[in-house]
């Protein structure tokens, strides 16, 4: 288990879990918690606590969390509001790290339910104990195999983004998606009304997590914005932090109040401070989605692009040109190639389209992928010409997928610059297809238009990055 400098590395490497209101009843989410704990192969030892069980999944159920056998690292409630604020009183008795509160019916809900969550507040700041919640679905470590809440996906290979979302419900069906195009997790934290542990926290603490390469922040408003400067802007020089800003509207913001009593604040003011930070928003989920895509497969793949002049594959026409425009538009060059990459393509494939974008004229070769390898003949000699930096190949439609998923494979094994896959198709065979291009890290967008958005952010970051280093050197001097 790894060392626990930081108090709030409980959550995620805690050796010692107790799951206050485990329950036998598989319809209770005190059974889920437990059951989710042993399914993902958590690493450490869990203790049911429910004074009416003697054992739950094959574990010993203890009465009280007092019974429990030495000292406890994390604490998971999954118990009604006013019981959380009655039994967080036995945490300080078994030196209890953390707590997580799933439980709703706190501050978010009335005067009540804002008196228990003083109490927890209260116990947990004289016992040093942190608290993430109330009002959450969790946390995840995909190191650990610890565990969110009650949902039914979890990430298994370890990756490199980690997440802090104000949303349980949102960032939960974010990282659902997100998972099946292939992103791989690291952290996850679903904060809730934040009534301790802050967003402005754990976006410290991933940046100094050497295992978080990437943040995503699924947010609806900063409670500690005045720390911002200090905690974001040197961070995101070596590492991208992406948000997806919701309660962006009147009524929005006035709905993120009532949820978690977030308050929203003006998305002038919040594109300004993200612009001066260097936080990258993106627009929408689909946005959010590509951009992950393009740092996780490519800034921080194999071959991290050296520029951005897109050399252009494709086997018929029109979707290159389509790929053509969506580049340009998002200020991405497409250059031509130089003489002696249309000699050898000429030569190559005498029908071919020499020039960028590259196309195979003849599309019947689609029908011949394996015998003729005509998209692994083109994006060599397009990522071997000097005047391109990444290359992105077309896919061919319905026609032949698994050919198609034979070439990319083939040429991510001999390509030595970055290079994207764009397959505007759908289907079946198609699908299965693209699984397998995403398990083999290549870097993979459903249009010429996603695909061109995610190339732009990396340029758009390098540009944060380059503006924000002068920024800190000046301060400096």
């Amino acid at each position: 288990m790894k060392g626990r400098a930081n108090p709030l590395d409980y959550f995620f490497y805690p050796e010692t879990v107790a799951i206050v209101g485990a329950s036998s009843d598989p319809k209770k989410a005190g059974y889920a918690l437990v059951k989710n704990y042993l399914d993902y192969g958590f690493k450490g030892k869990v203790f049911p606590i429910n004074p009416k069980g003697d054992e739950i999944l094959g574990l010993r159920t203890y009465a009280s969390l007092r019974d429990v056998p030495g000292d406890v690292d994390l604490v998971v409630f999954a118990v009604p509001a006013k019981m959380v604020a009655m039994l967080v009183d036995e945490c300080p008795q078994k030196n209890v790290k953390a707590a997580i509160v799933h439980s709703f019916g706190f501050a978010e809900s009335g005067p009540e339910g804002k008196g228990y969550q003083d109490k927890l507040v209260s116990v947990a700041r004289d016992s040093n104990m942190r608290v993430v919640g109330p009002n959450c679905q969790g946390v995840m470590c995909t190191e650990s195999r610890a565990p969110w809440s009650r949902r039914s996906t979890f990430p298994r290979e370890v990756g490199g983004v980690s997440v802090i979302s104000q949303s349980g419900g949102g960032g939960g069906s974010f990282v659902n998606l997100a998972y099946e195009r292939g992103i791989k997790f690291n952290k996850i934290v679903s904060i809730g009304n934040e009534c301790d542990a802050s967003v402005m926290e754990f976006i410290e603490y991933m940046g100094q997590d050497e295992n978080t390469k990437v943040i995503f922040l699924y947010l609806e408003g900063f409670r500690e914005g005045d720390r911002i400067l200090d905690v974001v802007k040197g961070l995101t020089v070596v590492k991208p932090v992406i948000a997806y800003k919701i309660g962006r509207t009147e009524v929005g913001a006035e709905a993120a109040a009532s949820h978690t009593g977030s308050v929203a604040g003006s998305m002038a003011v919040y594109d300004g401070v993200f612009r001066q930070v260097g936080i990258i928003r993106a627009r929408g989920i689909d946005d959010a989605l590509d951009y992950l895509v393009a740092f996780e497969d490519l800034w921080f793949g194999v071959n991290r692009p050296e520029g951005f002049r897109v050399g252009i594959v494709s086997g018929p026409g029109g979707p290159g040109v389509a790929t053509a425009d969506a580049c340009v538009e998002e200020g991405l060059e497409v250059p031509q190639i130089s003489p002696e990459s249309k000699k050898r393509l000429k030569e190559a494939i005498p029908g071919a389209t020499a020039s960028n974008p590259m196309d195979m004229g003849d599309f019947s070769f689609v029908a011949k992928l394996k015998e003729e390898g005509p998209y692994s003949r083109m994006v060599r000699i397009m990522s071997e010409d000097p005047g391109i930096d990444l290359v992105a190949v077309m896919g061919p439609g319905e026609f032949n997928p698994q050919g198609f998923r034979d070439e990319i494979l083939n040429i991510k094994g001999f390509c030595r610059k970055p290079f994207i896959v764009i397959w505007p198709s759908a289907g079946g065979d198609v699908e299965d297809c693209k699984k397998e291009i995403r398990k083999a890290n290549v870097a993979l967008f459903d249009t010429q238009e996603r695909a061109a958005r995610g190339l732009g952010v990396l340029r758009t970051y390098e540009s944060y990055r380059k503006r924000i280093q002068e920024d800190i050197h000046v301060e400096e001097c």
